[in-house]
């Protein structure tokens, strides 16, 4: 079955994180299929008592130009995963003039098009962030996205393996689905299921990996390619930050859960993903529905 991930464009050709990361992460890559999506701003709107054939005129002008630097931005895009080793026959692009903010556009289309994931490179992140933290659209804010986001910061493109961070949660459980799902056939890497265990919680490691290790399995990841750790510490993300640096893993994996105030617990909803949202470095972070 293709996986099959939208990867968000924009006109700057240099902020390609997100493209890169999907080609290193990848080794069977015939099994993945790519949607390039670029959302071109509307140019500035002309008022009735401006309008004109020269007006008009400019306005088109502006459009076209724009469109023509997002058509540059897919070229230039497709060609990063043509040489990184994908076919040209895996790679669909999706130009649009956007209707709302870009953010919102990417959801919708993320929402609608039935995605595996979407892929947010490091100058869509900045926008997200930016978004969130002046945002006043609360229906956008408390929306529950049916897709997982991948957030490309700051990528170590020669990491392997996927740290699947572990909790109670249902949302875990999705995301231990979509580790496995997005691993089959891909074998150079390892899912390290991590457990983080306040000092005061009572310890009981016997039956905590269990319902991970099986979705994975039900994905058909070889065992023995499953490792489990846990930590005993009270900073949650901070262990699972130290884990993540010091077993050099491409991605950090985890389930979106809870319900808390403010723009970025509002779409990710536990502190501690918002932590690796804002600090995470080197590895991308995947975040669940």
């Amino acid at each position: 079955m293709n996986k099959h991930l939208l990867v968000t464009i924009s006109d700057d050709r240099s902020a390609l994180r997100g493209l890169r990361f999907v080609c290193a992460f990848f080794e069977n890559k015939q099994d993945v299929r790519l949607t390039l999506f670029n959302t071109a701003p509307q140019p500035p709107a002309v008022w009735g008592e401006e309008k004109n054939y020269e007006s008009l005129r400019e306005s088109e002008a502006t459009a076209e130009a724009i469109f023509e630097n997002g058509r540059k931005a897919m070229a230039a895009a497709k060609a990063v995963f043509v040489e990184g080793g994908f076919d040209a026959s895996q790679v669909d692009d999706k130009i649009m003039a956007r209707n709302f903010s870009r953010i919102d556009d990417i959801i919708k289309e993320g929402e609608t098009g039935l995605y595996d994931a979407v892929v947010f490179g490091r100058r869509a992140l900045l926008k997200l962030q930016n978004f969130l933290d002046t945002s006043a659209s609360e229906e956008m804010l408390k929306a529950k996205f049916n897709f997982p986001l991948w957030l490309c910061r700051e990528v170590d493109y020669d990491r392997r393996g996927v740290l699947l961070c572990v909790d109670d949660s249902e949302a875990f459980r999705r995301m231990a689905d979509h580790v496995g799902f997005i691993l089959q056939g891909e074998t150079r890497h390892t899912v390290t299921l991590l457990r983080v265990v306040k000092k005061s919680e009572p310890q009981s490691p016997e039956g905590v990996f269990s319902d991970g290790i099986a979705t994975l399995e039900e994905n058909g990841f070889p065992t023995r390619l499953i490792r489990t750790r846990i930590e005993v510490d009270d900073d949650v993300p901070g262990a699972i930050l130290r884990e993540a640096a010091r077993g050099r893993y491409a991605v950090v994996a985890v389930g979106r859960t809870g319900a808390k105030k403010g723009p970025l617990a509002r779409l990710f909803a536990t502190s501690v993903t918002v932590a690796l949202f804002r600090q995470l470095k080197g590895a991308v972070l995947w975040v669940s529905r």
